[in-house]
């Protein structure tokens, strides 16, 4: 192989696992956020709205103890909406450290997820089924996907607003069991290093 060839596929395996072009200065996430629910979505009504009633329908047949075709379906998408429901009381407040090979989300005081610059990883839901995460750069903004079965996606996308103290938040999520998919934007304002936590 020629000086320059080598050169070349150095390059190529470079630009494939590098998780933004070299030089090119990305925002950085890091630091505790509080959410600005006068500037966002009302998270839980969104939830409502996409996932349907509280209650499932079906129950058994009255001829036998069998349930009733659906059910099963029914019943998931309930849990789902319960858990869902869960996520949004840990909203309030968002802490976040982003390094040059992996970004962590603490959402309220149960919840942390990890996602990896330059390659996928598989994780665990809430509801036992396994995601595919990925990360990828859409210009200055960060992008995260979930995905998984039953119709499962979730995109989640960052955008840093420095001259205001904003980090924005858009999420939809994509799943065969709720009614629609979910749609909600989430504004934060970053919180002052040392700032007392509620």
């Amino acid at each position: 192989m020629t000086t320059r060839g080598a050169f070349v596929l150095a390059a190529a395996v470079g630009l494939a696992v590098w998780p933004h072009p070299a030089g090119a200065a990305t925002p950085d996430f890091s630091g505790s956020w509080r959410l600005d629910h006068a500037r966002s979505d009302d998270a839980r009504a969104k939830v409502e709205e996409a996932a349907g009633s509280g209650q499932a329908s079906g129950g058994t047949s009255p001829l036998t103890i069998l349930p009733k075709p659906g059910t099963k379906a029914s019943v998931e998408r309930v849990e789902l909406r319960e858990e869902m429901l869960k996520l949004v009381d840990q909203l309030e407040k968002l802490d976040i450290e982003h390094s040059a090979t992996e970004i962590k989300l603490f959402l309220g005081n149960d919840l942390t997820r990890v996602f990896y610059f330059g390659r996928e990883h598989v994780r665990e839901d809430f509801m036992g089924r396994k995601l595919k995460c990925r990360t990828h750069w859409k210009g200055e903004q960060l992008v995260l996907e979930e995905e998984g079965d039953k119709g499962r996606r979730v995109l989640e996308t960052f955008t840093l607003v420095p001259a205001s103290g904003l980090l924005i938040q858009a999420v939809r999520w994509e799943d065969a069991l709720l009614k629609k998919p979910l749609e909600v934007r989430l504004v934060y304002v970053r919180q002052p290093a040392g700032s007392p936590t509620p």
